[in-house]
């Protein structure tokens, strides 16, 4: 029997799928691996509890599996991938591959063929492919420069709206209930929280953006909407530059990701910009899981391998 791993490493969490030819085995799931994000103390850890869990779930030692794929946010930068080969490669005795958590979920969706995969969890990235495997990419340049319709993203624009309308009227619903959360009750305690160093984690703020949307706050339901349609040109233009390497290719569109696994009022915005950008496309209805993907590439690594 031969064994594969699949990991799927995001900026909040780590999941692991382990199975043989045909079906998944067992499954985990941890904290953190990105170093970038949490120490390499906490990041091995994490990674050891999630490689022990795993072979637990699935009654198979890690070192009886033949491949592994690990996608993990931030593939581009050298500190993240180098330490995913130096600690992780040791720790296996099979093939490694290391790509992008966003490559991953589009094989999940569409395996090795064309389509747009859209990711919005902490942070956001969306990328499309032709069938030829030329991949074109909008957006994934971090919270500073990008993340639109992340969890930051949303928490930080909830703040600076509920600031805004607290501006122009003296009060703010949204704005307490945000304070809230932070365990604050002024806005001079707000404005000193978000300027410490480092940063707090906005995105921990969509959820009560999702609860006081809920209660028909207004405001609250123009972020979250506002984050589905940047997420929805976000996946309009990917499917443009699809289009343009090859005019043929089939106008579909994945997504993954808490944010839109989870809000539907972020989801649905998306899905309504992205049919009146490109009417007649077709969005798969349901989140795809990004470890499928990562099992699919460590298959097929052995199937090309002479």
């Amino acid at each position: 029997m031969t064994y594969f791993l699949g990991l799927d490493a995001g900026g909040t969490s780590t999941r692991a799928a382990l199975a043989d030819d045909r079906r998944v085995l067992g499954r985990a799931k941890s904290g953190s691996i990105k170093v970038m994000r949490v120490s390499a103390v906490v990041a091995e850890a994490n990674l050891r509890a999630l490689l022990d869990d795993v072979a637990k779930s699935s009654g198979v030692p890690i070192t009886e599996v033949a491949s592994t794929c690990i996608g993990t946010a931030g593939n581009t930068v050298s500190t993240v991938t180098g330490w995913i080969w130096q600690t992780l490669g040791p720790m296996l005795r099979g093939d490694l591959i290391v790509c992008g958590d966003v490559e991953i979920a589009l094989d999940a969706a569409f395996p090795g063929e064309a389509g747009v995969l859209v990711m919005a969890g902490t942070g956001s990235n969306t990328l499309g492919r032709t069938s030829k495997g030329e991949l074109t990419t909008v957006g994934g340049w971090g919270p500073l420069l990008a993340d639109e319709g992340s969890g930051h993203w949303i928490g930080l624009r909830a703040l600076r709206a509920a600031i805004r309308e607290h501006d122009e009227q003296g009060n703010s619903k949204l704005l307490n209930a945000l304070a809230a959360q932070w365990k604050i009750d002024t806005l001079e305690q707000v404005v000193e929280a978000s300027h410490t160093n480092p940063p707090p984690d906005f995105a921990a703020l969509t959820r009560t953006v999702v609860d006081v949307a809920a209660q028909g706050n207004r405001l609250a339901q123009s972020v979250l909407v506002g984050g589905g349609r940047a997420l929805g040109e976000d996946a309009s233009l990917a499917l443009r530059k699809v289009l343009a390497l090859e005019p043929t290719a089939p106008r579909r569109v994945a997504f993954t990701g808490s944010v839109l696994e989870n809000i539907s009022m972020v989801r649905d915005a998306m899905i309504a910009e992205i049919e009146r950008e490109h009417p007649g496309a077709q969005v798969l209805p349901n989140a795809v899981d990004p470890t499928e993907g990562a099992l699919w590439r460590a298959r097929q690594n052995l199937q090309e391998a002479p």
